[in-house]
């Protein structure tokens, strides 16, 4: 019988191993992003872009190719034998020509025992005016209230599909908006309307997820989306935090202090009776400004691979729980793959050349002892092995373009972890202990919980 996520949270905060959530994000999939599916793009900045160079049937068909062909059962399959619990997807407003793709992929998790998280990831008008939206430009969703009212519509739908019988109780979370940054106000009245619509489906093992708009965790302690001076966080609600270090100010740090920075987080989330809800580092890769110039493929870097591991196992141990009533539950990585396996970015290229534990949920695979504060021993003598096979040539298109992670720096560039947008919409919300990440979205993603979390 398939854990619930009213289970899976419970067991999560008393300590249960079992409970935690590792997964990886099915990112570059339905919805497209340049700089992780170059090949589908001819110039363009996003898909609307692209739909509006090609016309909406040839868009379509070369769009239909993708979702049906980029992420299939075998994935999942491999997803599960690397021992992640989870996978996330995140579904935009429209079209709804991606829904039986999603539809699919739930399927195949109930079938293959994975639980699925499903995110909007990109609302009509825009939440963040980034690709990963589908429309790169101004932050429009808070323009009209049509906006809201479809999104709304969105999140009514995928309670009502995915609550059904057939899917095995698969979906564990819905979150209601992936990466705002609008008015804080806005967005409160935004997350009350979802959980007023996801919330029922408690009953059916679906929570509410929310994510923390970059103000970082603490901010969100007592959060109750229906009683603003609660005294504890709402009922079955998760919160959701992205950690990147390979945008700017973040970028600039060297390996110790990235090390320093990831501990701090730790410690902030391992602290019993703080308020914060039960906290999911939802996105999250090995891009650091120290690799993201890198020409090197990690097949023959040995240093790198080295430097990998070492931040990989530093940042499973911070995102874990580790003791009973702490507010971390797990984490997803961010991506599955990409369209070039781009090293920094790719679970399943760690998983070839080493750099990620080939059954993460298995400690005994582990090589950085983990200390009490919940930080790895980043002293720990540690080098990689001098060869590694790497990916199949057919899972990986090329060399070169699957070690630059400059791509994926260059379209966020300008997204400032202390930027304006930050200081406009919240005011200054950085937490000791908590980094705060660059502003930087996957639309459409899916990720699981294995649980297998879809985003």
């Amino acid at each position: 019988m398939r854990t619930t996520a009213f289970a899976l949270l419970a067991s999560a905060i008393t300590g249960a191993s079992a409970a935690i959530v590792r997964g990886v994000n099915l990112g570059g999939w339905l919805v497209c992003e340049p700089w992780m599916n170059p090949s589908l793009f001819d110039g363009e900045v996003d898909e609307w872009s692209l739909c509006n160079s090609l016309g909406k049937d040839a868009c379509l068909e070369r769009l239909e190719n993708h979702w049906s062909t980029y992420y299939t059962r075998d994935d999942l399959v491999e997803i599960k034998n690397a021992g992640l619990s989870a996978y996330c997807s995140t579904p935009a407003y429209q079209p709804p020509t991606r829904y039986p793709y999603l539809i699919r992929a739930v399927q195949w998790a109930n079938e293959l025992g994975l639980d699925v998280m499903i995110d909007l990831h990109g609302a009509p008008g825009s939440q963040n005016g980034w690709e990963e939206t589908g429309l790169v430009g101004a932050i429009g969703f808070v323009d009209n209230s049509s906006n809201s009212d479809r999104s709304l519509n969105v999140l009514q739908n995928l309670t009502t599909e995915f609550t059904k019988e057939i899917y095995g109780g698969a979906v564990t979370n819905i979150e209601l908006l992936n990466e705002p940054i609008f008015a804080d106000a806005a967005l409160r009245k935004f997350y009350t309307a979802g959980a007023d619509i996801v919330g029922p489906a408690n009953a059916s093992g679906i929570n509410v997820t929310i994510h923390d708009a970059f103000y970082n965790p603490p901010t969100w302690a007592n959060y109750d989306p229906h009683d603003a001076s609660a005294q504890t966080p709402g009922e079955f609600l998760t919160l959701d935090t992205h950690q990147f270090w390979a945008f700017p100010p973040l970028d600039t740090l060297p390996e110790p202090q990235i090390l320093k920075h990831i501990c701090d987080f730790a410690t902030a989330l391992k602290i019993n009776n703080t308020g914060i809800p039960p906290t999911l580092v939802g996105e999250w890769s090995l891009s650091t400004g120290i690799t993201a110039n890198s020409s090197s493929n990690t097949e023959q870097d040995q240093a790198k691979r080295t430097w990998f591991r070492k931040l990989f196992e530093a940042q499973n141990a911070a995102y874990s729980p580790q003791l009973p009533g702490q507010p971390s539950i797990g984490w997803y990585f961010w991506s599955w793959q990409t369209e070039y396996d781009i090293d920094a970015w790719s679970y399943r290229r760690g998983l070839a050349d080493g750099y990620i534990p080939k059954n993460i949920s298995d400690p005994s695979t582990y090589i950085f002892p983990v200390l009490d504060t919940g930080c790895i021993d980043d002293t720990f003598e540690y080098t990689a092995e001098a060869h590694v096979s790497g990916l199949p040539q057919s899972s990986s298109a090329g060399t070169a373009s699957a070690t630059a992670t400059g791509s994926a720096t260059s379209t966020r560039s300008g997204t400032s972890a202390t930027g304006a947008s930050s200081t406009s919409t919240a005011g200054s919300s950085s937490a000791a202990g908590m980094s705060q990440p660059s502003r930087w979205v996957p639309w459409l993603a899916i990720a699981a919980i294995l649980s297998l979390c879809t985003y």
